[in-house]
This record gives C-alpha cells, sequence and structure tokens, in this order.
C-alpha cells in the first residue's frame, strides 16, 4: 500500500491577481515560496519515497523545496502540465467576462464541449492528464510493500494544476468530464489517495489545513433539496453497483433507482449528503414514523468507500433522529451485503429476529426485495 498526495503548487503572482494561468510559465512568487517552505515544514517527518511533478516552474519550485529534506530525484512529468488558456492567459475573470460573454457562458456550463481559441480543447487537455497520471500510477508497483499498516505505508508526492487535479479527481470518481471543473481545488491544496492491489481510494479533497492552525476542509454533511438531485442520483447509481454481487452479473446499477423513484422518495424523506471539494460522495435517507426512525438509504462512491463516510453519515443521522425524540433507529439491507452489515454492527446496531414484520410494516418495497432483506434496530 502506498499513500500518494496530489498537490497543486503554490502561488505565483498571477494567482495572486486571481489571473488565469495555463501554460504561462511563471515561476512562484514570494507568498508562493513561502507557503511551499509550509507545505514542505508540514511534509518534512513524512516517508516520502517518489515525487513527480509537472515540466512547468510553478509546479516544479514547489516541490523542490518540499524535496529539501527528502532528497529525491524529481520526475518532471509534462502530460501532467497545466491546460492552456489561450486567448484568457492573464485575464481576470472579469475582464475574460467583459470581453468574451457568451464564450464564457457556454465553457462554464460545458467546458468539454466549448474551446477557448487558441487554447488547448479540454477533451484533449483531459486525456493528455489521465495519460501522465496513468505513467506514473502503473510505476507505482514495485514502490508497494503488500504487507504494510496505513500508517506504515510511504508516500507518493505528485506536484500538478488545479486543472489537472480536478480531471484526474473526477474520473477516479467517474463523474462526467463536464463535472471536473466544480470541483474545489484551492492554491496549495493536498488531495490523499491511497494506493493498494492496484487501485485508487480517496481520502480527502481540497485540505489546505497545514496553512492554518483551523481544520477548515473537514467533509461538510449538507441536507439535500431538488438542486442536489442528479448529484443523489449518481451516488446511489455508481454505490449501487456493488450489489451486482448479490443479484448477478445482470444487474444494471444505472436503472437500480430512476430519477423518478428518487424525486419521490425525496417528498417521503429527508435526504443528507457528504461533499469534498464541491462534490458529492456519500448520501442517506432518514424518514420518521410515528413510533420508529428509519435510515432510509446508505451509498458511498466506490472510490471513496473504507474511509469512514458511512460512519459519518449514519452518525449524524442517529443525531437527527434523536433531535426529533426518536428512540429506535431501523435500517434495512440485503442478507448477503457484507460490508453493510459489519458497518452497522461497529455502529452498535443488532440484528431484529422479526426482520420480515418490519419490512412489511415500515417499507414499501417489493415482496421479493423483502425476502432478501433483514433489519438492524438500535436504541437512541
Amino acid at each position: 500500500m502506498l499513500k500518494i498526495i496530489l498537490a497543486r503548487h503554490a502561488e505565483t503572482i498571477w494567482n495572486e491577481e486571481r489571473r488565469y494561468i495555463g501554460r504561462a510559465d511563471l515561476g512562484l512568487s514570494r507568498l508562493g515560496k513561502d507557503n511551499s517552505r509550509l507545505l514542505a515544514s508540514h511534509l518534512k517527518k513524512q516517508p516520502i519515497i517518489k515525487i513527480v511533478s509537472s515540466s512547468m516552474k510553478r509546479a516544479t519550485q514547489t516541490a523542490e523545496i518540499v524535496n529539501l529534506s527528502h532528497h529525491q530525484d524529481i520526475l518532471r512529468q509534462p502530460l501532467l502540465n497545466e491546460i492552456n488558456f489561450g486567448i484568457w492567459e492573464g485575464l481576470t475573470h472579469d475582464e475574460i467576462v467583459e470581453q468574451h460573454p457568451e464564450l464564457v457562458k457556454r465553457w462554464f456550463k460545458d467546458p468539454f464541449s466549448t474551446d477557448i481559441p487558441e487554447g488547448e480543447p479540454w477533451r484533449v487537455f483531459a486525456d493528455r492528464v489521465w495519460s501522465g497520471w496513468l505513467s506514473v500510477v502503473n510505476s507505482l508497483h514495485e514502490h508497494s510493500p503488500q504487507r504494510e499498516s496505513a500508517d506504515e505505508a510511504k508516500i507518493v508526492l505528485i506536484v500538478t494544476h488545479a486543472g489537472c487535479i480536478k480531471n484526474i479527481l473526477a474520473r477516479i470518481l467517474g463523474r462526467e468530464p463536464q463535472k471536473a471543473w466544480h470541483i474545489y481545488q484551492d492554491k496549495g491544496a493536498l488531495n490523499h489517495l491511497i494506493y493498494k492491489d492496484g487501485n485508487i481510494k480517496i481520502a480527502r479533497i481540497n485540505d489546505t489545513d497545514y496553512r492554518s492552525s483551523k481544520k477548515r476542509n473537514i467533509p461538510e454533511i449538507k441536507t439535500c433539496d431538488s438542486a442536489n438531485k442528479e448529484d443523489l442520483h449518481f451516488v446511489i447509481s455508481k454505490a449501487s453497483a456493488a450489489y451486482a454481487r448479490i443479484f448477478g452479473e445482470t444487474f444494471d446499477p444505472a436503472n437500480y433507482m430512476s430519477m423518478a423513484e428518487l424525486t419521490k422518495e425525496m417528498e417521503e424523506m429527508s435526504f443528507f449528503g457528504i461533499v469534498q471539494g464541491g462534490l458529492m460522495i456519500a448520501a442517506g435517507a432518514y424518514q420518521a414514523k410515528a413510533d420508529v426512525a428509519l435510515m432510509r438509504h446508505l451509498y458511498v462512491l466506490p472510490a471513496c468507500q473504507g474511509q469512514g463516510m458511512g460512519s459519518r453519515l449514519l452518525s449524524h443521522i442517529e443525531g437527527v433522529a434523536k433531535t426529533d425524540g426518536q428512540h429506535e433507529l431501523l435500517v434495512g439491507t440485503y442478507e448477503k451485503n457484507r460490508e453493510a452489515i459489519d458497518l452497522y454492527v461497529k455502529q452498535g446496531f443488532k440484528i431484529s429476529q422479526d426482520s420480515q414484520r418490519l419490512l412489511k410494516q415500515y417499507w414499501d418495497i417489493p415482496q421479493r426485495q423483502a425476502e432478501i432483506s433483514i433489519v438492524f434496530s438500535k436504541r437512541l
């Protein structure tokens, strides 16, 4: 197992002035060098065994400052260079809106299908960056001991750019390319990933805590409304792919819950989502009955599973039930869903010996679904 830190470079003067900087090869500003030293101090005692950087000055200079304590050979990977913003290079957002109002509307709505004159098409950029990412990941096997614990895992540091990181994270999460631009990446942000057995898990997105004494980037739990319907549906569809183990290879997660079904359920229950870096990565639903509360859904994107998100969301919903004055929380799951069962047991739930009666009384689900389901209960 290895830990990967995917880091955005520190500031240039254009970053400070909030100007679009893509292929313009500026070095770090004084502020950027100071913040790179903060990052170096944060990572000084970390077991970094490999450092990769884009070939652009602002990334390589950030990597070089961190490397003063680690003495690694920095691998420069030009495929991880930032997008070329063409005629927008060096302009502020306000200047771009003033000079290119229609183009900027189209680009922010769908950068994947909108080209900036003299720039690099987003679809070309996305494919290039993914090739660069794969070239790095494919080289990690030799550095990945199989028996190390998470606390012992060595670290690979990759210093690149906001656009590159957004595309990489979107692809790992299974998000469509159009959503990549909406992922938050603050200046100097760290993104923590875990590489094990050839698979990538995302532990944290857009972490800048090393720059402040306050913990600013703890994943947010939000109450969802109709504006979040698309994101909820995405999380449910992606996470439900695991049910193929229960229903067989013919199971299609895209049809597990239709948008119409979700709309109906959002009218009947409260949905909550965990958001990291501007993207929803987990979702759950709560329904209060006259004499009991139900945990109706709990889904975590596959790339974020195993990082405690399910436990955090479940604890939040327990808190909502207590606030509502409920004294018992029920949750149903498939009897072969081992991961969910382990989570509920760990959270203090106990299997009910009366599952079929409870499913019939409180759940509006098909009989065939009830027959392969069980109920867990927890006193609050």
